[in-house]
């Protein structure tokens, strides 16, 4: 995944330091059992307790729309929703009018869902009329009325967002208010079919010159993602297609204004806190005064940010990642400062020791540890991680990020000892393979010359999968990438042989396995051409 796209799925809490009651935080209490159910996200919402089919029969009935939640047990980011929205007055209120369902990843077809709803990961939200026609997808990172207007949209507006884009494609250069604000808050990044053939740039920057002059946030949010990919174009490595003058000059105004206006931050607060760097780059001259400017004034945004109590914990953790880039833009390998080094430990210390909830210090963890990630300071994200593993409901999670730091260090024997560990404590079929895929990985890299672990470990994965939940969605993305890592390790390592072995296991697996449905096509076709 690109770098923006993984720290928005992965972003957890960031607060300054210079207050007078974060500095006096006191160590994490013992975790009470009513403050961790507090943010279960099967607390608090009366989630339909029969299938997704009865679901939408239900529905149907009852001419009530179906709000669908597609989380796991171990994601952050579902943590952080669960955290804000779940737990937000407007939330459940609206609740009531729509039929609640969640779809944990590791309950029966849940992947299969997935792959029919056409999802790219968790958490995924997706709003569904009576009839069971989708009408929106909604992200995570939103303020929570915006959240609820949005929910509003959906029980009063009749368009469906993919109604709105094929309008689009044959041609439209207008939208109504409520059509604007259903495509400025669609979560796009979670949804693999809705552009279909649509140029995502053309169709962004469309949307964007439809919208009503006087929405300025939902134009803004819509131009950002113009420009986001705008300029992965104008960098593209192959047949890249530069920004012109004029659109480098509006796009610095653009950002400015973006910077100067709290509200408008607040709804771009990832693009703000993840696409700083690559906009100086982009849009201003080295040493040129735009560029200090410019800097200066995301400088400004990030402590605003940061000291404002009222942005979730994890965005404020995130604008160190800012800081680090900033201080990183000349030189990617440059050491960061020490007053920017003292900051970051802080922050880890004020946020761990201020976050007791087992389920919301899933995504503040997690952040903390891609801050200390980001900065190259792996000892302290070590200490971190580890004492994290006693605290955690789901300690596999930070076990894979112990074991990337086991392998910098060049610990390769305790790096994939990690990944064993990790693998062997996940339960569910989805997260099971998942975790059985990082050791795989594992052994791969750091053991290529365990052939017969490699080959049992991938068989076995596959068995399991295949007699439980069935290759769809997650798995069946993550069994492409173990392909092409398998052939990459054969072409290697002079292992052809080795590799038609699993091939032939894996074929008898698929053969006998109790899933015998189209996932049977998937099992089958694995390391086929090898």
């Amino acid at each position: 995944m690109n770098r923006l796209y993984f720290a928005i799925l992965a972003a957890a809490t960031l607060v300054a330091c210079d207050s007078g009651q974060e500095q006096s935080a006191q160590p994490v209490p013992e975790v009470k059992a009513e403050a961790e159910a507090s943010l279960d996200p099967a607390k608090g919402i009366d989630w339909y307790e029969g299938s997704v089919e009865e679901a939408f029969a239900a529905a149907k009935e009852a001419g009530k729309p179906i709000y669908l939640y597609w989380g796991a047990v171990w994601c952050p980011p579902c943590h952080a929703i669960s955290a804000t929205i779940f737990k937000s007055p407007e939330f459940l209120e609206r609740s009531k009018l729509f039929i609640p369902v969640y779809l944990d990843g590791d309950t029966e077809n849940a992947q299969a869902y997935g792959e029919k709803f056409g999802v790219l990961g968790y958490p995924t939200m997706i709003v569904f009329n009576s009839e069971g026609v989708e009408l929106t997808r909604i992200p995570g990172g939103i303020d929570l009325q915006a959240y609820a207007n949005v929910l509003d949209l959906t029980l009063n507006h009749a368009s469906s967002a993919s109604d709105l884009v094929a309008a689009f494609s044959a041609g439209d250069d207008s939208l109504a208010p409520a059509d604007c604000t259903l495509l400025a808050y669609y979560s796009w990044d979670q949804d693999t079919t809705i552009l279909g053939d649509a140029d995502p740039t053309a169709t962004f920057r469309s949307m964007y010159e439809a919208c009503p002059a006087d929405m300025a946030t939902e134009r803004s949010m819509l131009y950002f993602r113009w420009l986001n990919r705008a300029i992965a174009a104008a960098t593209a490595e192959e047949d890249a297609v530069p920004l012109s003058d004029a659109q480098k000059a509006e796009a610095l105004l653009q950002v400015e204004a973006l910077l100067a206006d709290d509200d408008l931050i607040s709804a771009n607060i990832f693009t703000v806190l993840f696409s700083g760097d690559d906009y100086v780059n982009a849009l201003t001259g080295a040493d040129g005064d735009e560029r200090i400017r410019l800097m200066a004034m995301y400088d400004e945004a990030f402590d605003r940010i940061a000291a404002d109590e009222s942005v979730y914990k994890r965005e404020r953790i995130y604008t160190l990642v800012g800081k680090i880039r900033f201080e990183r833009i000349d030189d990617e390998e440059a050491a960061l400062s020490s007053q920017l080094q003292d900051e970051i430990r802080d922050m880890v210390q004020w946020a761990d020791a201020t976050t007791p909830s087992v389920y919301e210090r899933q995504p503040i963890i997690n952040a903390l540890g891609n801050v200390l990630d980001e900065a190259g300071m792996d000892d302290d994200a070590k200490a971190l991680l580890l004492a994290e593993l006693e605290i955690s409901k789901t300690p596999y999670y930070f076990m894979v990020s112990i074991a990337d730091i086991e392998q910098r260090a060049g610990n390769t024997d305790a790096a994939v000892d990690w990944l064993r560990q990790a693998y062997d404590s996940t339960t569910g079929s989805a997260t099971r393979f998942q975790w059985g895929y990082y050791y795989l990985n594992g052994l791969l890299e750091m053991k290529p010359d365990d052939t017969q672990l490699i080959h049992d470990t991938t068989v076995g994965l596959i068995s399991e999968l295949q007699n439980s939940g069935g290759l769809y969605q997650r798995p069946k993305a993550q069994l492409g990438r173990l392909e092409n890592k398998l052939i990459a390790w054969s072409e290697e390592n002079n292992r052809a042989g080795e590799l038609a072995e699993i091939r032939n296991s894996v074929v008898a697996v698929c053969a006998a396995a109790s899933h015998q449905d189209e996932s049977r096509a998937t099992c089958d076709a694995f390391l086929e051409m090898s």
